[in-house]
């Protein structure tokens, strides 16, 4: 600026002393003329007072623009002053407008902040309170649902020192809300909470239950009804009330209210707040509802209704404390359903199921259930009768309960006829732990269905069994998987007295027990279905074994194997036979598959489409054991069997004045017209033998012939057949000869 104040003297300075030379010069013309006229000193005297005029004129016209000059430098210096200070002025207007504007921006900022960091510590308090609600949730056994619930209100109701949270449950049958948590509310508060009827409309909580919606009151004051008058009396002016749901959005689980000490409105936030709420409201119901469910579901019965076996052996522990606080006892009746898989089986699952229910709701509404009936098993109940020692009669209860379940169930036009094996143990004498009670109860009901009888009483005697029931059981699994099973093969002859083939029997030697038999290990082992794979493995050793017989050019002959009913039942069973056939390389007709009548009868129609497709393999089957099952001549023409095997039962009583000789010339005959072969079995003497070829029978097995042999034995005998026949050799001893 002082710049520009420098060159604008300068300026004006100049054009001053430009115009005065002008004007000195334009006043005063020299021609030539003049200065011829005037002589020299004239002219210098003229000269000298022009010059002086001139000079004086000069300093005159340089004192006017100087001070024009400095009028007007005055002028614009106070020009330049006053705009200077109006710059000035809007400078600092302008100044301080940005100043208040920065100050606004910076306090709204600051406003901002402060909320944002607000909201952020709620945030992160809700979120704990969330995490921790969900890690309460993981709890199952820690925290009860009102525990989780009440928490939620306390997280909720510390959002604002200035609210108060409750949380209703609507009642599943009828209209009104039951308090289930609260916040720390005063007790006046919480009496008005504790239950808010149907009869009360008007209320939030009941608006927003009807309505499904979030429900704001926000001056309570000027509603002037009770329940509000109760609320402000409470230091409460406004209310926000929000609906949460169960079973996926279908069906109100109950309300989250927020009770308010200000007159105000949720903000966007608040209300943000309250719905996050509400949903995890709805998610701890929700989740407690299913839990409740998978629970009742794990310990009940989904086809009766009753307790599974998982609750009855809950029960049961708890009926043996109960017991042994009062010096009590406790009968423990093991039921199984007789023959059910054969009713199953025969009339469709949808009777068999209808026979289950109908059992079950017999031994529901007997007398004597007092204390627990659960299904512990497909066909399988379980019993608890406490009582004194006195007041426990084991018969009397076994008979009571068999009588409860063996009327005639009627399924549709179908009239059954159900009854049950039942096995009875009482605490303490037979057992006192849940454990060994059931185990005990199960093997009396097993030995009574082995025995044909209605019911067995487990005995003192039966410890000992049932204990060593479980040694071999274990016994049995080890000497699978280590090998240590064996077979024995037993010589079957024809009437002519060939050596026709070999039935392969198992063997087992228990470390202990020693040599246990078969009766005894294969019920066993059938329980436990551990018969499957020693079924397997004793068809592949068998095949095996006819396989290095012929591979040593002994004569052919058929391996007889005996097949249990798990084991047939299996879809796959008639490939893995084929399979084993093939991979030892025989000829299906060298397989003879024995079956008992219980398989047969078991499941008719299953069985049947088994014995076709085996058959059409060329594989012979054999029903085993006849005449001991559950016979019934109607099945004997329609079924696909080659060979009928008389028991040894029926056998040894052949000779007796009123045995068992027409029986057995009976089937002989009966078996002929159908065209199936005849072997008897367990043949020990003479006696018998000849009675039995004069009836016509096939083939013979028994110690007459051999003993079951080992391999080595059976193979020399297999050997010694090419030149001996065992009808010869009989007909010279006429006694009893067991062929080596």
């Amino acid at each position: 600026m002082f710049a520009v104040m420098l060159v604008m003297l300068f300026a004006v300075l100049g054009i001053g002393f430009l115009a005065s030379w002008d004007r000195t010069h334009a006043a005063f013309p020299l021609t030539p003329n003049d200065v011829r006229l005037v002589s020299i000193q004239t002219a210098e005297r003229l000269a000298q007072a022009r010059l002086h005029n001139d000079l004086a004129e000069t300093a005159g016209e340089w004192q006017r623009g100087i001070e024009g000059i400095s009028f007007l430098l005055c002028g614009s210096l106070c020009f330049l002053g006053i705009r200077l200070r109006n710059q000035a002025i809007r400078n600092t207007r302008s100044y301080e407008s940005v100043e208040h504007a920065l100050e606004r921006r910076v306090e709204e900022r600051t406003r901002e902040l402060r909320q944002e960091v607000e909201d952020r510590r709620l945030a992160e308090h809700l979120n704990r309170g969330q995490r921790k609600i969900l890690e309460m949730l993981t709890d199952l056994e820690g925290y009860a649902t009102e525990d989780i619930l009440r928490y939620l209100t306390q997280t909720v109701a510390a959002r604002n020192q200035g609210w108060e949270c409750a949380l209703h449950m609507a009642e599943v049958r009828g209209d009104g809300l039951c308090l289930a948590a609260s916040s720390d509310v005063n007790d006046r508060l919480k009496e008005y909470l504790e239950y808010v009827g149907a009869e009360f409309r008007d209320t939030p909580e009941c608006q927003a239950s009807a309505s499904g919606e979030l429900h704001i009151v926000e001056q309570l004051s000027e509603v002037g009804l009770p329940w509000s008058s109760l609320l402000v009396a409470n230091g409460i002016f406004s209310v926000w009330s929000m609906p949460f749901w169960r079973d996926s959005g279908s069906r109100l689980a109950g309300i989250l209210t927020i009770y308010a000490r200000s007159r105000c409105r949720p903000s966007v936030r608040e209300q943000e707040l309250l719905e996050g709420a509400a949903k995890l409201a709805s998610l701890v119901v929700e989740h407690r509802r299913i839990h409740s469910e998978v629970e009742h579901n794990s310990l009940q019965d989904a086809l009766t209704g009753l307790p599974n076996r998982k609750a009855a052996e809950d029960a049961l522990s708890k009926a043996i404390r109960t017991a042994n606080r009062q010096g009590e006892c406790v009968a423990v009746l093991w039921v199984d359903i007789h023959r059910f898989k054969h009713i199953n089986d025969q009339h469709g699952h949808n009777t068999g199921d209808y026979v289950l229910k109908t059992v079950a709701e017999r031994l529901r509404r007997s007398p004597l259930s007092t204390s627990l009936v659960a299904r512990v098993g497909e066909d399988e109940f379980m019993v608890l009768v406490p009582g004194t020692a006195d007041s426990i009669d084991t018969v009397e209860i076994a008979r009571r309960i068999g009588g409860s379940i063996s009327r005639p169930v009627y399924a549709g036009s179908n009239k059954l006829s159900v009854s049950a094996n039942i096995g009875v143990c009482v605490y303490p004498q037979d057992g006192n732990t849940a454990d060994l009670l059931e185990r005990n109860a199960e093997y009396a009901a097993s030995r009574a269905k082995r025995a044909g009888e209605p019911f067995c009483a487990f005995s003192p005697a039966m410890s000992k069994e049932a204990r060593e029931a479980i040694e071999i059981e274990d016994a049995l699994g080890v000497a699978l998987e280590r090998n240590q099973l064996r077979l024995v093969y037993q010589p079957l002859y024809s009437l002519a007295g060939e050596l026709t083939g070999f039935e392969a029997l198992l063997r087992f030697r228990h470390p202990r027990l020693g040599n246990v038999s078969p009766a005894r290990f294969i019920p066993i082992a059938e329980e436990t279905r551990l018969i499957l794979p020693i079924g397997d493995w004793c068809l592949r050793e068998a095949c095996r074994q006819l396989q290095a017989w012929q591979q040593a050019g002994t004569p052919s002959v058929r391996m007889s194997v005996n097949i249990s009913a798990l084991q047939f039942m299996r879809d796959d069973f008639a490939d893995t036979v084929a399979r084993v056939i093939s991979e030892f390389g025989l000829t299906p007709q060298q397989l003879v598959l024995e079956l008992t009548e219980s398989v047969v009868m078991e499941d008719y129609d299953a069985v049947v489409r088994q014995m076709n497709l085996l058959r059409q393999c060329g594989v012979h089957i054999a029903m085993d054991d006849f005449g001991t099952g559950y016979s019934s001549l109607s099945y004997i023409h329609r079924i696909p069997v080659d060979i009928l095997k008389i028991d040894r039962s029926f056998v040894e009583r052949i000779t007796d004045p009123e045995g068992t000789r027409p029986i057995i010339e009976a089937v002989i005959s009966m078996a002929m017209h159908l065209g199936l072969s005849v072997i008897a079995e367990g043949v020990e003497t003479c006696e018998q033998h000849n009675i039995l070829k004069e009836a016509g029978c096939h083939g013979f097995q028994g110690y007459l012939f051999a003993k079951p042999l080992p391999p080595e034995e059976a193979e020399a005998c297999l050997i010694a057949s090419r030149t001996t026949r065992f009808g010869g050799h009989l007909a010279k001893t006429g006694d009893s000869l067991a062929v080596a």
